[in-house]
């Protein structure tokens, strides 16, 4: 297709993406057919044809409703300096943009707002006993929000919490689908085995999260805790001394370490 046929196309469509409520990609067409207009070497016949295009598009622009709230100034257009619409037309593009993105803000803090409303609705049923309900609330989250890691972790949070481990882990294996390499889920996952009394699980969970992130003295400190109910004293040691190690002011890991070795010396007396 010739610049001039590509351009006739574009400044064509204005007014069907005006009906559809599309502002921004009719200024955008026209603004495009300018340009093709300009890189072509057209007879006199055919600019003319063309420039009488371009007032009619100008014509409709100023005409629409929609874009005069948001850009009131007309544009202005003399056949022969498409170059000085051009401008106009950049201007008017970038403001539509910023509203776009606004309202894309706009909708994304009422998605958030209702997910942060359908957690707490979620935490209240939980503290008042009603479970299948709380569940209930999770689910449907999920389903409208599949791919959205973070609202599984945050459901998984509300459940352990409420000590209810077994249902924190199902949601946390949905997490696992969607990030496989995520410290948190391995974390939370360790933290809801060792409730349970899965200790060799919750070891490999965390030694898991530890490969992703071998200096977090919190996974440490965590691991030497599932060794220290498991009373494997010398590897509860180890982890505790590698946690201090790596934060001397940790003092929970500190009081661990200490323990860890009074029982060490204790077996080996």
């Amino acid at each position: 297709m010739s610049d001039l046929r590509k351009a006739r196309s574009q400044i064509n469509s204005l007014n069907s993406l005006l009906k559809q409520g599309k502002p921004l990609a009719g200024v955008m067409a026209v603004h495009e057919a300018i340009q093709n207009y300009l890189r072509s070497s057209l007879m006199q016949s055919e600019k003319k044809e063309f420039q009488e295009l371009v007032e009619n598009a100008v014509y409709k622009l100023n005409s629409n409703t929609q874009l005069r709230e948001l850009y009131p100034v007309l544009l202005e257009y003399e056949p022969g300096k498409e170059k000085a619409l051009l401008e106009y037309l950049r201007e008017l593009i970038e403001t539509l943009q910023e509203e776009v993105t606004a309202q894309a803000k706009e909708s994304f803090s009422d998605i958030e707002k209702r997910k942060k409303e359908a957690l707490q609705e979620a935490s209240a049923l939980i503290q008042a006993g009603d479970l299948e309900k709380a569940d209930a609330v999770f689910r449907k989250l999920e389903r409208e929000f599949e791919g959205d890691f973070e609202l599984k972790i945050k459901i998984a949070d509300i459940l352990l919490d409420a000590e209810q481990y077994q249902k924190a882990i199902v949601h946390l294996k949905n997490a696992y689908k969607d990030n496989s390499s995520s410290v948190h889920v391995f974390n939370r996952l360790g933290m809801a085995l060792r409730k349970l009394g899965r200790l060799d699980d919750a070891e490999k969970a965390y030694r898991q999260a530890l490969k992703l992130c071998p200096k977090d003295e919190y996974l440490h400190f965590n691991l030497g805790r599932v060794y220290l109910e498991n009373k494997s004293w010398e590897k509860a040691l180890h982890s505790a001394e590698r946690a201090v190690s790596l934060n001397p002011d940790f003092n929970e890991a500190a009081k661990l370490r200490n323990f860890a070795q009074k029982k060490t010396e204790k077996n080996s007396q």
